[in-house]
């Protein structure tokens, strides 16, 4: 398939400059480095991604050894619905390829939800709230203008009325992606808290996919994976799964380091860079330049990470918030001792009992 790939991209019909590597691969949803190594690596043998790319590329059936999904499948039979799994993980790539092998009528082949699913992919993977026009095919844009979820700003840019709804449907083709035993999108960049809420929501009906985030956890091939996938299950809800989350972040330092900067960047309202210096911080001192050393600054940081110890639907950022508290706040800061005791009356994870009781004796829970 990297061969077929990379000689359509290349292909004469295209005029004098081929398909680039970047503008293929976000057809569906990977990066450029991915799609280098699927037309310069080892074969695809995932066959759902091989069907994807079939798709894509609109290879007749009778040059593949596979069958390519029926428009049945997609069809729940006694709803009358779109199977929300098929749905979620091929609209986007079906989207790309009606846009850009191009329908002759603007919107006809492009339905509402294909619309929005690739507005939202593409919102996440920019990590934006809103997109240019100049950005979105004219075939989307013709069905966004009358969603009645997507607004137009003052400069015309696409943006969602509600920016959660991003969120929401990029979680659920992540998930359809985890659910068929895949962890390509999930291993695309590193997900949201949003989003790990709801992909974990799924998960937490789903044993298959817990298997797979458990394995890709302990031993993705990438930091982003592995991160991911502990981030998922750290969020399900059950204490066993929150401890071996803790335990696989713990242990994995690229791992950690990417999960303590999310929680610093989210609790600490901090940019994505200062939260990763905040997190690679080993003491106090190196803590105060990262946060500045005003008094408020660091009663603000210690009164919103001890806030974070209660939250509920994240086991490994209470872990997380521990870590920092215990670089960023005195020991004998007398609330920041309050909020660790009330936390370990209330803790159900073993690993955080434990990372309570470390700072709580002034030593690191690393």
């Amino acid at each position: 398939m990297g061969r077929v790939i990379r000689a359509w991209r290349t292909h004469p019909h295209h005029g004098r400059h081929p398909i680039s590597q970047d503008q293929a691969a976000s057809w569906v949803g990977i990066s450029q480095a991915q799609l280098s190594r699927i037309e310069n690596g080892p074969p695809v043998v995932h066959l759902d991604r091989l069907a994807q790319w079939a798709a894509v590329l609109h290879i007749p059936e009778d040059r593949l050894w596979f069958a390519l999904p029926s428009a049945s499948e997609e069809v729940d039979e006694k709803e009358g619905t779109v199977n929300r799994r098929q749905f979620f993980s091929s609209t986007a790539a079906t989207a790309a390829n009606r846009l850009l092998c191009g329908p002759s009528m603007p919107g006809q082949s492009i339905g509402d939800h294909e619309a929005v699913d690739w507005l939202a992919w593409q919102l996440w993977q920019n990590r934006k709230d809103e997109l240019d026009p100049s950005r979105i095919p004219q075939p989307i844009a013709y069905r966004l203008n009358t969603h009645p979820h997507v607004l137009r700003t003052a400069d015309g840019a696409y943006r969602f009325t509600d920016p959660a709804l991003t969120d929401v449907l990029v979680a659920h083709r992540v998930f359809g992606d985890i659910a068929q035993g895949s962890g390509h999108l999930l291993a695309t960049a590193q997900t949201s808290h949003a989003t790990d809420l709801t992909i974990s929501a799924l998960a937490a009906e789903n044993e298959q996919a817990r298997r797979g985030l458990t394995a890709w956890m302990r031993s993705g091939a990438t930091a982003v994976l592995r991160v991911n996938s502990a981030g998922i299950l750290a969020k399900v809800g059950a204490a066993d799964l929150g401890d071996a989350a803790i335990s696989a972040i713990r242990s994995d330092q690229d791992a950690r380091h990417l999960y303590v900067t999310a929680v610093a960047s989210r609790v600490l309202e901090l940019p994505w860079g200062q939260a990763a210096d905040l997190s690679g911080a080993t003491n106090t001192q190196a803590a105060d330049w990262t946060l500045g050393e005003g008094h408020d600054t660091k009663t603000w940081a210690s009164r919103r990470l001890a806030d974070e110890l209660a939250n509920n639907r994240d086991a490994a950022a209470r872990w997380c918030s521990a870590v920092l508290l215990a670089n960023c706040v005195d020991a004998e800061d007398m609330r920041m001792r309050s909020a660790l005791m009330l936390a370990v009356r209330n803790e159900p994870c073993r690993e955080n009992l434990r990372a309570y009781a470390a700072v709580l004796a002034g030593a690191t829970p690393l």
